[in-house]
């Protein structure tokens, strides 16, 4: 093989790894980009009940967080919980971070206008004597604070009846979960 024949080769060669990186490259940015999507901020979300659901024992509740901000961000994690009474937030008292009865969510990428959830099981029926539950366990609403100090949801509305504690989800979303359960 002569120098000019390599050398056409070589030129060949090179096309080849031009046209690759020219359609490689932008599926590399976009993978690069989903992992720059940051945590949800409180400014940015709007929350509102989706369900209640009383059975024998307790309650599901169902809260929809709506992303109300520009861009996408980053659903997820356990947030801490604050109960409304009478215009005065209070600290829930014996809440479980996991699975509740109605599932687990799992952290979500949510765009501009689209809804995540926070899942609350509470066990109304814990103890057969604690029936009407006691005032100091009655909520009209919730204040979610979100992990890592990025703000608060605060959702009025919530019929919260918790004498015996609850258990939530994270916030987030899972297949085959819907809002108007």
């Amino acid at each position: 093989m002569g120098a000019r024949s390599a050398t056409c080769l070589v030129g060949v060669f090179l096309v080849i790894l031009a046209s690759l990186t020219a359609v490689l490259s932008p599926a590399i940015a976009s993978n690069s980009g989903a992992a720059s999507i940051k945590p949800c901020q409180g400014k940015n979300l709007i929350g509102a009940l989706a369900s209640s659901s009383v059975y024998a024992g307790g309650a599901i509740i169902v809260l929809a967080i709506t992303n109300i901000g520009t861009s996408d961000c980053e659903l997820g994690g356990y947030p801490r919980l604050l109960g409304i009474r009478g215009g005065h937030e209070y600290k829930l008292a014996h809440v479980g971070e996991g699975p509740t009865q109605d599932g687990q969510l799992h952290a979500t990428a949510l765009s501009p206008r689209e809804a995540g959830a926070l899942i609350f099981d509470t066990s109304l029926g814990c103890n057969a004597n604690v029936y009407p539950p006691p005032v100091a366990d009655e909520y009209t609403g919730v204040v979610v604070l979100l992990p890592n100090q990025q703000g608060h949801v605060k959702i009025l509305g919530v019929p919260l009846s918790m004498p015996c504690g609850v258990s939530e989800s994270q916030l987030g979303w899972s297949k085959g979960f819907e809002l108007d359960q």
